[in-house]
């Protein structure tokens, strides 16, 4: 394993005019989605691209370089949020090992690889950045355990201490991406960066410090809403007190002054705090 990032070429532009219209029609769908149902607008970038390049299933997940230790094979970056379009088998339990065993510092050269690259916008598959030995080793047999025999990642940056990525998975024995499909995912998610900010936000990153609660999701996206903290107590079955402490915990977390701070930070503007 090497100290150098994985090179990968860029794709080539998109010729087929259906494709592109399609992908153009999902991002003004995209847009569409009111700010308090990100979550639903997620799955559905997910699935549509998914059905796209043929993948069975899909995943978003949240990066923050949580620290920078020159030891630390993944340069002090962590998954902070993930969430699956299709439930794969022992999610929670497979989810929670890897977890562990990343802040063990015991990583496998896909995972290294992926840290390498961060601080682009980029699209790769498997076979792009690891080695023919990966193949046989037990990282690999774990993803087969789950049914995984392709995977194809896109990674956004946000800004140097925040990245998302979406991972596509081929569930088909023998039948691994294309470069074509590559190409596809690459330009579908790249005319998104307002979306892949907002996903962020919504989990809490990158402006707290640590990830929102699910408790707190739904109040921020209620807080996104014009609901009132009345209503939200009601529409959560919780006083109105304990709205209100969740509503100011929330926008405490994302460093914002009320509600109007916490709209201008969901439109891109400088967060106050």
């Amino acid at each position: 394993m090497t100290g150098m990032p994985p090179t990968i070429s860029p794709p080539q532009p998109i010729k087929d005019p259906a494709l592109l219209d399609r992908i153009h029609r999902l991002w003004d769908e995209l847009a569409a989605f009111e700010a308090s149902k990100n979550d639903d607008a997620l799955l559905y970038l997910l699935r549509a691209v998914a059905e796209m390049i043929d993948a069975q299933n899909a995943y978003w997940m949240g990066t923050m370089r949580m620290f920078e230790v020159r030891t630390d094979p993944l340069r002090g970056w962590r998954p902070r949020a993930l969430r699956y379009l299709r439930p794969l088998p022992n999610d929670t339990r497979f989810t929670a090992q890897r977890l562990r065993s990343i802040n063990q510092g015991q990583v496998d050269e896909s995972t290294v690889a992926q840290t390498r690259l961060t601080g682009t916008f980029r699209a790769h598959r498997l076979r792009d950045i690891v080695s023919p030995a990966w193949f046989e080793s037990d990282f690999h047999q774990s993803y087969l355990a789950r049914g995984i025999h392709d995977s194809l990642t896109v990674g956004v940056p946000i800004n140097n201490m925040t990245e998302g990525y979406y991972g596509f998975l081929r569930m088909r024995e023998g039948d691994s991406f294309t470069e074509a499909q590559r190409q596809t995912a690459y330009y579908a998610l790249r005319g998104l960066t307002w979306f892949h900010r907002q996903v962020l936000l919504s989990h809490g990153l990158p402006t707290a410090k640590v990830p929102l609660t699910p408790t707190e999701r739904k109040i921020l996206a209620l807080l996104l809403s014009d609901r009132s903290e009345k209503t939200i107590a009601n529409d959560l079955g919780i006083t109105p007190s304990t709205a209100h402490t969740y509503c100011r915990d929330v926008i405490r977390k994302l460093g914002v002054k009320g509600r109007n701070g916490l709209i201008a930070l969901w439109l891109g503007k400088p967060a106050t705090g």
